[in-house]
């Protein structure tokens, strides 16, 4: 099976995580009077950034369930599983009906919905760099993890061009509820297309030599709680700056800081753009000088550079000022995203890969990434202006410790795959 359509058919369920996060994101302040109605504004949308957040509190739950699946099953089962579990409450989303026609139900449908969601994507990211790290050779790695990231972001610009298509003045105010039914049918479209995958050179070892475990996520806490750390971190730093960036700030442009529709939507899809463009040339990179290397180097940059560009833009409340300083936020943070996919599978041995990795990056981006926007909204009302500058050079330093403290080689328990006969490694 040629490379290149197993890194396409892998990566386009990241297509639909991108897809139906920027949703969420570009609709929060309309959804939030729809299904939190209140007379403060900023209660409201707090609240629908909470039901966003909540998705992300069962990714970890859903990183063991699938990373259980494809460390005993095989990666393609747990792949095909939590493709289709996505684009079910994806759009049911769209077919739920707002407070003022079943009243509590529709908040409390919201947020099962989100639920479900997170269940299916904990194991959808962490799987899919296993998957394309398991079929590619690790002198590409950096460049292949970096693919699967990039066409994520075209998903968040799918989902820009959508959202602003069916927001505009013209559209029905029902208008918002078609980009979720787009992105649940182009879930079930992802799931025929991995059908045809075939299964990765490493888990065909560990079946032939007999080396599945019973409960791999044991091992992975008795053997390995370093390693979850390490994923942990990794997990917090690659996505913070993107939550903080577009889920956060979008709001923000448009309540705050009085940008029309049209600016945001100018601004979004730069930002978008230079993410698809730079993160290939990161892992290109990355390949040549060290993936670990060029991590470290990325997250000194956002730390440095976080406080001073949330002054600026804070302090000048300009649209050009805010499409630089966001774009020089973006490029800090760039490398560490484009290569933490190929970084992350190293963290733990074949046997033991899926469900450390998943249960990992899942808890990072759950407890720390999902809850930023709701974090730092919260703190911004209680009148900590800077909290989002200081959030991101947290997760910074977090994503810096997670890197250097890991002390194996790039390809360390993934030599056998190196060796592997051609005819698994087609």
């Amino acid at each position: 099976m040629k490379r290149n359509l197993i890194i396409f058919s892998t990566s386009a369920g990241h297509i639909v995580e991108y897809f139906d996060s920027y949703l969420y994101g570009y609709f929060a302040f309309m959804l939030a009077p729809i299904f939190f109605p209140s007379d403060d504004p900023t209660a409201s949308l707090v609240s629908s950034f909470g039901a966003f957040a909540a998705g992300f509190i069962m990714r970890p739950l859903g990183g063991i369930f699938f990373g259980h699946l494809g460390d005993r099953f095989g990666r393609k089962i747990a792949f095909l599983s939590s493709i289709l579990l996505i684009s079910i409450p994806t759009f049911g989303i769209g077919c739920l009906p707002s407070y003022d026609t079943i009243g509590i139900a529709a908040p409390i449908l919201l947020i099962i919905f989100r639920l479900l969601q997170g269940v299916s994507l904990g194991g959808e990211y962490g799987g899919a760099a296993i998957f394309i790290r398991e079929h590619v050779q690790k002198n590409a790695a950096g460049f292949a993890g970096s693919i699967l990231v990039a066409i994520g972001f075209v998903g968040a610009l799918a989902g820009t061009f959508v959202a602003a298509t069916f927001t505009m003045g013209s559209m029905p105010s029902w208008a918002w509820r078609v980009p979720f039914f787009l992105g649940g049918t182009f879930g079930v479209f992802v799931y025929f297309l991995r059908r045809k995958l075939i299964e990765t050179p490493a888990f065909q070892e560990i079946e032939k030599t007999g080396s599945i475990l019973k409960v791999p996520i044991f091992t992975v806490f008795k053997d390995h709680f370093k390693g979850i750390l390490s994923g942990v971190g990794i997990g917090m730093n690659t996505t913070i700056p993107y939550y903080l960036t577009v889920i956060y700030m979008n709001p923000q442009y448009k309540d705050k800081f009085s940008l029309t529709t049209s600016q945001i939507m100018i601004l979004s899809t730069s930002l978008m753009l230079l993410w698809v463009i730079i993160l290939p040339i990161a892992g290109y990179f990355s390949d040549k000088i060290g993936r670990t290397k060029l991590m470290s180097w990325s997250a000194i940059a956002t730390i440095l550079a976080a406080f001073p560009l949330f002054h600026i833009m804070q302090d000048t409340q300009s649209f050009t000022y805010f499409l630089a300083c966001q774009t020089l936020i973006c490029l800090t943070s760039m490398p560490y995203v484009a290569i933490c996919s190929s970084v992350l599978p190293m963290l733990f041995p074949p046997a033991e890969r899926y469900s450390g990795s998943a249960f990992s990056y899942s808890l990072g981006v759950a407890v720390f990434g999902g809850t930023a926007p709701l974090i730092v909204s919260w703190l911004v009302a209680q009148g900590l202006t800077f909290s989002p500058a200081l959030y991101l050079m947290f997760s910074g330093l977090c994503g810096w410790i997670a890197v250097v403290s890991i002390n194996v080689a790039e390809n360390e328990g993934l030599d056998f795959i190196e060796g592997a006969p051609k005819k698994l490694a087609a």
